[in-house]
């Protein structure tokens, strides 16, 4: 039995098949066909089931490998802080505060000035994946000790569903998170200073909104939008940010927003482009008249 909390969130699954407005009339030939062709259909599914299923799998056994990489990066880093005797926290710049300006150049506009001060004692960021009993990965934060909160890790978890719905296995679209589950921050001080209501904090991210029964609820689509994106968030991480951490540090990758932003300009500018270019053909063809 799923236990629930406000740091658990479950996102149920929602039917995205669309009845056609004026439904086709098939012949009984045709209807036959039309079933046939579904159950080959399925048949595709079960293999993209297995294919998702094997694809964890490996990426899980190369997890010990990808580890031994890290174990590295964390020590060059260790080392750096001890031969600069930690460097000036206030120089986000600086190896020093690596974790920091890896997040800011991933995650810019989730990041206050609050955050940036206890953000200068994170040491390292790990993905851990799972297999068994169920499909997960968990995102761990590793902090050095500071004045701010006593856990020296701040985990996010993500559940996986590799399998089609039951009720209607042919809107099956791969594998998917479903699920989210964050961690309590022991807060040294007052729990009024780091109320969320107060100001928004990358911190938040450890304590996911929980998603109302009833769809019907008016903060329902509000919540859910925010869920998707931390989903969309968490697996950005896990996939981007860790094992690119350094094209984020130096600059060569951009905040996961921007590629969307930039794509949008090119759009608009192209569209601008196409627009002069008509205006531009439109005259041409008055003169030659």
């Amino acid at each position: 039995m799923e236990v629930k909390s406000r740091n658990t969130t479950k996102i149920p699954k929602t039917a995205e098949k669309k009845k056609p407005q004026q439904e086709p009339k098939y012949t009984e030939d045709e209807k036959k066909c039309i079933v046939d062709l579904k159950k080959l259909y399925l048949d595709t599914i079960k293999l993209d089931v297995d294919l998702q299923k094997e694809i964890y799998n490996l990426e899980k056994s190369y997890e010990n490998k990808h580890n031994e990489i890290y174990d590295k990066r964390n020590k060059l880093l260790e080392d750096f802080k001890k031969q600069t005797h930690g460097g000036d926290a206030g120089e986000q710049g600086n190896v020093a505060n690596f974790w920091l300006k890896v997040l800011k150049a991933s995650y810019t506009e989730f990041i206050s000035k609050r955050d940036e001060k206890i953000l200068v004692y994170l040491v390292d960021i790990r993905a851990k994946l799972y297999n068994e009993p169920v499909v997960k990965f968990v995102i761990e934060f590793y902090f050095e000790p500071n004045d701010y909160f006593t856990n020296r890790i701040l985990t996010k978890t993500y559940y996986l569903n590799c399998l089609p719905d039951a009720d209607d296995p042919l809107s099956y679209d791969g594998a998917e998170i479903y699920k989210c589950e964050g961690c309590k921050v022991d807060w040294k001080h007052s729990e009024k200073e780091h109320d969320k209501k107060a100001f928004t904090s990358f911190f938040d991210f450890f304590n996911p909104p929980t998603l109302p029964d009833d769809p019907e609820d008016p903060n329902y689509c509000d919540i859910n939008a925010i869920l998707q994106n931390d989903f969309e968030l968490g697996f950005y991480l896990k996939e981007r940010v860790i094992p690119k951490a350094i094209m984020f540090f130096t600059g060569e990758i951009a905040d996961c927003q921007s590629s969307e932003s930039e794509s949008d300009s090119d759009e608009d500018d192209d569209d601008e482009e196409d627009e002069d270019n008509s205006s531009t053909n439109s005259a041409a063809a008055n003169t030659n008249a």
